[in-house]
C-alpha cells in the first residue's frame, strides 16, 4: 500500500467534492433572490386573482385574533379597501397533513369574490383534484356566509368538495374576526 494507492485517490475525491459544493453555493447566492422574487410575484398574482381588481395587499398579523380556525394561515387586506384574502389550508382527501390550499378573497360586504387554489396535490389525481377547476370555485362567487349550500359539490369527490368548503367557512370566519373593529 503506497501513497499512490490509497491517499492520492482520497485527495481527488475531496477536491471535486469540495468542488462541487463550491459551485452549488455560488448558484444557490445567485440564483436565492431571483427565486424569491419570483415566488412573491406568483403569491401576489395568486391573490389578486382571488380578489380581481387589488395589487396591494398588506399582511395582517393572526396573532391578534383569538378563536380564529387552524386552517387560517394567513390572511392580506387590499390597501385600496377593495376586501381581504385569506390564505387557508382545507383538509381534503390528503387530511391536515397535505392540505387543499385555497385563497379566498372576500369582499368588504362579505361576499366571495373569488377563490384561488393554489394546491391540490394530497388530493387523487383527475377526481379530488377537479376542485382547482374553474367551473367549480366559480360557483363560489358571490356567496356570502350563509350561501354554502350542499350542492357545491364535484361528483366522485367529496372530501375535496367538503375541504374546499370548510376552508371557505373558516375564511368567514376569520373575515368576521377581523373586520369586527
Amino acid at each position: 500500500m503506497t501513497f499512490k494507492n490509497i491517499v492520492k485517490p482520497i485527495l481527488v475525491l475531496t477536491l471535486i467534492c469540495l468542488s462541487v459544493a463550491l459551485l452549488l453555493a455560488v448558484v444557490n447566492y445567485v440564483a436565492s433572490p431571483i427565486i424569491a422574487e419570483a415566488t412573491a410575484e406568483a403569491e401576489r398574482k395568486a391573490r389578486s386573482e382571488a380578489l380581481p381588481g387589488a395589487t396591494d395587499f398588506a399582511e395582517v398579523s393572526l396573532s391578534d385574533y383569538a378563536d380564529l380556525p387552524d386552517s387560517v394561515a394567513a390572511c392580506y387586506r387590499d390597501n385600496a379597501g377593495g376586501g381581504y384574502v385569506f390564505l387557508v389550508k382545507g383538509a381534503g382527501y390528503g387530511g391536515k397533513s397535505n392540505p387543499i390550499t385555497l385563497l379566498i378573497g372576500i369582499t368588504p360586504d362579505g361576499k366571495i369574490a373569488g377563490i384561488k387554489i393554489t394546491d391540490v396535490s394530497g388530493e387523487t389525481a383527475g377526481i379530488g383534484d377537479k376542485v382547482k377547476k374553474n367551473d367549480f370555485t366559480a360557483r363560489f362567487t358571490g356567496l356570502d356566509a350563509t350561501g354554502l349550500s350542499d350542492d357545491l359539490k364535484v361528483s366522485g369527490a367529496t372530501y375535496s368538495s367538503n375541504g374546499v368548503k370548510q376552508g371557505v367557512r373558516d375564511a368567514f370566519t376569520a373575515f368576521a374576526a377581523v373586520t369586527e373593529e
